[in-house]
């Protein structure tokens, strides 16, 4: 069978470290990708020394060639600057055009902006949006798009006719650009999160219980608290407030638990100082950034997962977390209640008040979820079925 050229743009080092469903995404639409695709990336270096600007190499992941070119450099992926990084990385693609070929390729957009480069050209092109685009206007929303809508607005309009096909991780999302765009609706397509079972999957009982001692150990808990985990950005689409205030609210009514946070962002330093006025710091342990397979383990032997969001698409960190066999509690955000169902595999707070999500917390905690009920729950949401019908069409378009 012919080769399949697909080059996907996206502002992150494709060997990287940085935190979010997107960088995953793309990281396992790479690695289940047929054989029969040459797979090409465009984006930033964030390593010295892994990556040199304006040059193309080969890099391993999951075990697959990839051809990589960065862009551009950059300190720390995890941390925002004033000027927003899809600026920088479309202008740095502007510089380094004539140095990306495009002959004979599919080209994958994850952020609009980063299109407007290739206007024009009579390459398939692919979008896939990882939200609701009225979130723009959402006042937790860090995307500095948020202080221009009017003007972001008027340049997706001058753009989204280039996307011969655009995925929207939210079913409303879809529905919402098939009403705007009319003349274009059979171009929108939901397309549901996926989780890598490969990865993330349970520990038996008798080995979860070993590895749950083990870690409360390591992070100086008692073997008898329970043990709560939060995955995500510490910017505001995640809410982490909230989250200091529902485990306030949590320890004041029990001291017998304890909160992992894995993740890092602009409010990192102002979160951990509500935690200290409240003087709960010692219950808390941040983790940073970590490699999946690290967070896959602490999945499979925490009690209890916690979303707080103000507003999601299709959280792959709950797929993750439920795929691992772990009870979830999420404020109602997004395509959460595809997978979390109260009672079976969690709870979905219909409040955004503490004391309500609190006491969801301690529902769950009380027990009642059963861990292989959590693991179904994702069953129909792997990588293999989800993607088998993306690749499919990428197949028609080469």
């Amino acid at each position: 069978m012919p080769e399949k050229r697909v080059t996907i743009f996206h502002p992150i080092d494709l060997l990287g470290r940085k935190i979010g469903g997107i960088e995953t995404f793309i990281k396992n639409f790479i690695k289940y990708a047929p054989q029969e695709f040459s797979m090409e990336f465009v984006g930033v270096t964030g390593q010295e020394g892994l990556g040199k600007v304006g040059e193309w190499r080969e890099v391993d992941l999951y075990g697959r060639r990839v051809r990589f070119f960065p862009v551009l450099q950059v300190e720390d992926e995890n941390v925002r600057t004033r000027v927003p990084l899809s600026l920088k990385f479309t202008l740095a693609l502007f510089w380094y055009r004539s140095r990306i070929p495009t002959e004979g390729r599919i080209l994958e957009f994850h952020r609009i902006e980063t299109s407007i480069p290739f206007k024009g050209l009579d390459n398939p092109k692919v979008l896939f949006v990882h939200g609701h685009v009225m979130d723009i206007y959402n006042p937790h929303s860090e995307v500095k798009w948020a202080r221009f809508p009017a003007l972001y607005f008027r340049l997706e309009k001058h753009l989204m006719c280039e996307f011969g096909r655009v995925y929207v991780v939210r079913e409303d999302g879809a529905e919402f650009y098939r009403k705007k765009y009319p003349a274009l609706k059979e171009r929108f397509h939901f397309l549901p999160t996926w989780v890598d079972v490969d990865l993330f999957f349970p520990y038996p009982p008798d080995k979860r219980e070993k590895k749950r001692r083990e870690l409360a150990q390591v992070y100086g808990f008692s073997p008898d608290d329970d043990l709560l985990l939060f995955v995500g950005r510490l910017e505001g689409q995640k809410d982490p407030f909230l989250l200091v205030e529902v485990f306030r609210g949590l320890v004041a009514s029990r001291r017998d638990v304890g909160l992992i946070i894995v993740g890092t962002g602009s409010l990192e330093g102002e979160v951990k100082e509500k935690f200290k006025a409240y003087g709960i710091l010692d219950k808390v342990v941040f983790t940073g950034v970590l490699p999946q397979p690290e967070l896959a383990d602490l999945l499979r032997v925490c009690d209890l997962f916690i979303m707080t969001s103000a507003f999601e698409g299709m959280p792959r960190s709950v797929l993750e977390a439920l795929a691992c066999g772990l009870p979830v509690v999420t404020t109602d955000v997004g395509e959460v209640r595809r997978v979390v169902r109260d009672g079976v595999s969690g709870l979905v707070c219909h409040s955004r008040d503490p004391e309500v999500i609190c006491k969801a917390v301690r529902k769950v905690l009380g027990g009642g979820i059963d861990r292989d009920k959590c693991v179904a729950s994702i069953k129909s949401y792997t990588a293999k079925s989800v993607l088998e019908p993306v690749y499919g069409f990428y197949y028609q378009l080469a």
